[in-house]
């Protein structure tokens, strides 16, 4: 699969994205600077250690990646808002992030459990869209315990993997898109890398 990373600009997509979620709150660009002690990719957990350690406050809402041309993601995500109310990222990001595009919503409750994203494809490719399904499928999965470990059926997980496997299928930038949306590569899942 492409790689998640955010995004290189707001688009009229990520707008939809962020109105469907939270329509009153207003897509901000928040750095990222790692505390030390930070677990990567464990917001919710690491803003709260920040507040117990130095004071100030936790935001909660949803942190936008954009997975090359193939869709678009709001993950749940905590940020701490230091005593002087400067908003800091500061979980480490899997793909060393320096900024992230971050949508407050006070309805995102963290009680230990995973928590569902929500996505929106880029493309018009019925592979792209089975994908999205299958992932939120394994959303409601892993967000129905607050065990690290998960099952997953078997044949869920194949699947993505084999959807994976194909996304990443490295073809010349004429070739069709192997998203299957029908496009050259270098109008479709190209165009972004």
């Amino acid at each position: 699969m492409p790689r998640e990373t955010t995004p290189p600009k707001i688009t009229h997509e990520i707008k939809r994205l962020c109105r469907k979620i939270a329509p009153k709150s207003k897509l901000l660009v928040v750095p990222v600077k790692a505390a030390p002690d930070a677990l990567l990719n464990e917001c919710f957990p690491n803003v709260k250690s920040m507040i117990e350690h130095h004071g100030g406050e936790m935001v909660s809402g949803w942190t936008i990646w954009q997975w090359a041309n193939i869709l678009i993601e709001a993950e749940a995500h905590a940020i701490w808002k230091n005593p002087n109310g400067e908003l800091i990222d500061i979980t480490p990001h899997d793909d060393g992030e320096t900024n992230i595009f971050f949508l407050p919503d006070d309805n995102v409750t963290y009680e230990g459990m995973r928590i569902p994203a929500h996505r929106m494809a880029l493309t018009n490719s019925s592979l792209v869209k089975e994908f999205i399904h299958l992932m939120e499928k394994q959303d409601a999965i892993s967000c129905s315990t607050k065990s690290k470990y998960v099952s997953i059926p078997f044949e869920l997980d194949m699947r993505l993997r084999d959807l994976k496997i194909r996304f990443n299928t490295e073809v010349t930038r004429n070739k069709l898109c192997p998203c299957g949306s029908g496009l050259r590569y270098k109008n479709c899942c190209g165009a972004y890398i």
